[in-house]
């Protein structure tokens, strides 16, 4: 919608077309104004004009000086969204390491739980053996006690005979 607009600078009434609200504009002109104002008051020899050609001269350098502000904030930006984006790949990147590490880990313990069970198995079977060993050379003394004993008792006689286990 464009709104018309009246103002008044430097004592002559303009009417503007625009699409901004009229309190917007109304607060432009009351700026302008005083900026103009302000010129001639400091110097009372610098006409209404020149005046003016000074406020629009200032003003274009701070629109020149905003909007080159307003490029180097885009490039910062442009280049924080650019580190980000690194940052992301990077963390990415660790987090698959990560993953591929814990699962290398894992490996690592479940070998090293078998070469435990296998340890394990191979100690029991050597301490079975002595044991069995031990119990057959047990077991062999009382064994030849009881067959003299026996071969004792079919002659008639009770005997009691004990072989000691070092012989």
């Amino acid at each position: 919608m464009i709104n018309r607009v009246k103002v008044v600078l430097c004592g002559r009434e303009y009417v503007l077309q625009t699409e901004d609200a009229p309190s917007y504009v109304y607060q432009l002109a009351k700026n302008l104004e005083k900026r103009i104002s302000d010129i001639t008051e400091e110097n009372p020899r610098v006409s209404a004009h020149s005046a003016v050609m000074m406020v629009a001269l200032s003003t274009m350098d701070e629109l020149t000086k905003a909007n080159n502000s307003v490029e180097v904030i885009r490039s910062q930006v442009k280049e924080y969204v650019d580190e980000a984006g690194k940052a992301r790949l990077e963390r990415d990147a660790a987090l698959r390491e990560i993953d591929v590490l814990k699962a290398k880990i894992e490996q690592l313990e479940n070998l090293n739980k078998l070469k435990s069970l296998k340890d394990s198995i191979s100690d029991e079977q050597i301490h079975g053996k002595k044991k069995h060993g031990a119990a057959e050379k047990n077991e062999q003394p009382e064994a030849d006690a009881q067959a003299e004993q026996s071969a004792a008792e079919e002659d008639g006689e009770t005997q009691l005979t004990f072989t000691s286990a070092e012989q």
